[in-house]
């Protein structure tokens, strides 16, 4: 596993509505220290017992599950205290997204090679890095040759978590898949067989419909309805003839049909 010297937190993290829904600048403190602890790494998930992290965070041991606690409500991370294991959730969506094939390489290794951890949380870690990196590729040129070491990266890496988790993992990326990559569906699939070509939520084409309408406009739209409803002509009824009228019979065209036919 590649060791990390450095940590890259986004400055978009102080405006996110997660991080600023914390109850404390304690809080804030002990999520901001996981993410510069020497035990943490390139890919977000990693082994971090309470006690280490109650050291870097110079904060009691009850502070730090109390935070665990807050910071997983807030779907900041996940933390499992029996693997004791930490998932930075979000981890691949801001600056540590890889920007090059060598990169994404790289962290699969580090995946590879990571300690037992839960499986759930394997999977949603995997599943964020696959969408991340695929959406990081439509960045780059049509004939570049990162394009190669992607696919083949990925077409061993995703099939062996198949082989593991069966279609758990199958489920969980399609799921990440919906909520963040929707464009990669195709691109992941291609290197990846075994995800289901219907596994795309279908979505109804952006139009104003009544649901989003306001109080006003439901009345104005209902109005109309019922003037085209009441303003409806009643069917004429065909085998009933209109009998002409008097200027019709007087008129000399009809006289002289009349003549004719005498």
């Amino acid at each position: 596993m590649a060791v990390k010297y450095y940590a890259q937190i986004d400055f978009d993290l102080f405006s996110n509505p997660k991080y600023r829904a914390l109850s404390s600048n304690d809080i804030r403190y002990i999520y901001l220290a996981a993410h510069c602890s020497k035990l943490s790494n390139y890919i977000g998930l990693f082994r971090y017992p309470v006690d280490i992290w109650s050291y870097d965070a110079s904060a009691k041991p009850l502070e730090i599950e109390a935070a665990i606690s807050e910071l997983q409500r807030c779907d900041l991370i996940e933390y499992d205290f029996e693997y004791q294991t930490l998932r930075l959730v979000g981890w691949f969506s801001s600056l540590n997204a890889p920007n090059n094939g060598n990169q994404m390489k790289g962290h699969i290794k580090s995946f590879s090679g990571l300690p037992t951890c839960p499986p759930e949380m394997f999977c949603r870690a995997v599943s964020e890095f696959t969408v991340s990196s695929f959406k990081q590729a439509l960045s780059w040129e049509d004939l570049s040759p990162e394009h190669k070491k992607v696919h083949d990266a990925f077409r061993t890496f995703l099939k062996a978590q198949f082989f593991k988790y069966g279609d758990d993992f199958n489920l969980i990326l399609m799921d990440e898949i919906n909520k963040r990559g929707r464009v990669t569906f195709g691109a992941i699939q291609s290197c990846y067989q075994m995800l289901p070509s219907e596994g795309l939520h279908s979505v109804q084409p952006f139009r104003k419909g009544i649901e989003t309408l306001s109080k006003q406009e439901k009345r104005k739209e209902e109005k109309t309805i019922n003037q085209k409803t009441l303003n409806v002509s009643p069917p004429r009824n065909s085998s009933v003839t209109d009998k002409p009228s008097s200027s019709a019979l007087n008129s000399m065209i009809a006289k002289q049909a009349r003549k004719e036919l005498i």
